[in-house]
C-alpha cells in the first residue's frame, strides 16, 4: 500500500546541485542510488504561493518515493512511499 503525506513529512536531505544524494528518514539514513523524474510546481502565486522542486527517487535499499524541496522556505518533505 502506498503511503502519501499530502501536506509533505518534514525529513532532512543532504543534496548536490540541488539533488538530493541521501535523506534521513524513521531515523535511518537512506542513499538515493537515482532520480528517476522531477518536476517543478510553481502556483498559486495569488494566493498562497506553491513552489516547489519534486524528486521522484530510488534508494539503494530499494525504496521509491517522491521528495520535495519547498523553494520558498529551502526545506525537504516527504511526499509518498510506493510499495
Amino acid at each position: 500500500m502506498t503511503q502519501l503525506w499530502p501536506e509533505g513529512l518534514p525529513i532532512e536531505v543532504d543534496a548536490v546541485d540541488g539533488r538530493p544524494a541521501s535523506a534521513s528518514w524513521q531515523h535511518r539514513r537512506r542513499f538515493v542510488r537515482a532520480v528517476t523524474d522531477q518536476w517543478l510546481i510553481h502556483d498559486g502565486w495569488w494566493l498562497d504561493e506553491i513552489w516547489r522542486h519534486y524528486f521522484e527517487v530510488e534508494t539503494a535499499d530499494g525504496l521509491l518515493c517522491v521528495v520535495y524541496c519547498d523553494l520558498l522556505c529551502d526545506r525537504w518533505y516527504l511526499e509518498r512511499v510506493y510499495d
